[in-house]
């Protein structure tokens, strides 16, 4: 069996960290609209700022809404939550996953608990009833 020296295997080893990082690496596209025909970044880091800005700014907004439906109505499951929100138009359709997350960080927030269960009439299944804390 073939030996290497620790300077080989450190060769060896830098040559296929290389190559995996450029495997990794974002490719880049060419823009032939930009000026002087520069090489664009296909996933930026000012589109990514500005993505991640609207979606905390719309969470934020979705967590007082959700907070706000489930003062004024009491216990209701995230599928229910989700339908009121489209309701109000603030969600574009019903799905609970519009409502879901926001009801888990605002009940790590402590402001609202599950109070029960109930079978989610879709589904069939046990879900969560919500409902804001009246600490």
């Amino acid at each position: 069996m073939y030996k290497m020296t620790n300077e080989q295997r450190r060769e060896y080893l830098d040559f296929w960290l290389d190559f995996i990082g450029e495997l990794l690496t974002p490719k880049t596209i060419y823009d032939p609209y930009a000026d002087k025909g520069e090489l664009l970044n296909a996933f930026t880091d000012e589109t990514r700022r500005e993505s991640h800005a609207a979606a905390s700014r719309d969470a934020a907004d979705r967590r007082r809404v959700i907070l706000e439906i489930l003062t004024e109505r009491g216990g209701m499951t995230a599928r229910e939550v989700a339908g009121e929100l489209h309701r109000r138009g603030i969600t574009p359709t019903d799905e609970r996953n519009y409502a879901a997350p926001r009801l888990t960080e605002l009940c790590k927030a402590g402001k609202i608990a599950v109070i029960g269960k109930k079978p989610c009439p879709q589904t069939g299944r046990n879900v969560a009833v919500w409902a804001a804390r009246k600490d």
